[in-house]
């Protein structure tokens, strides 16, 4: 992904690089050095996840940071992904991230 496609992912998915930040954890600066560089697989990946789940943006850039219970995270999407018939294909999303963060590909 490029610059370009990064930052008008951003503004599709109704997001703001400093939102974004506080959304996923990490810095200001990192989301705007993918802005100048392009993001890295993992940052592609998330928003395609947010995409395909439609996970809606914070009313403003105070995004309550991630929870540190990975698993109340998971349920709360893995509910979300059910509710429109995309379970499976959440799951096997979430399989495809594992295998691949195992790796170290990530």
């Amino acid at each position: 992904m490029t610059p370009d496609e990064f930052k008008t992912a951003l503004r599709r998915l109704g997001r703001t690089q400093i939102g974004f930040a506080l959304e996923i954890g990490v810095s200001r600066r990192t989301v705007h050095l993918w802005a100048e560089r392009g993001p890295p697989a993992y940052a592609v990946y998330l928003l395609t996840l947010i995409e395909r789940y439609g996970v809606k943006a914070a009313q403003n850039d105070q995004a309550t940071p991630i929870p540190t219970d990975p698993a109340r995270v998971l349920s709360g999407m893995y509910t979300q992904a059910i509710s429109t018939s995309d379970g499976p294909s959440f799951v096997g999303a979430v399989e495809h991230w594992l295998q691949r963060h195992k790796k170290g590909k990530i």
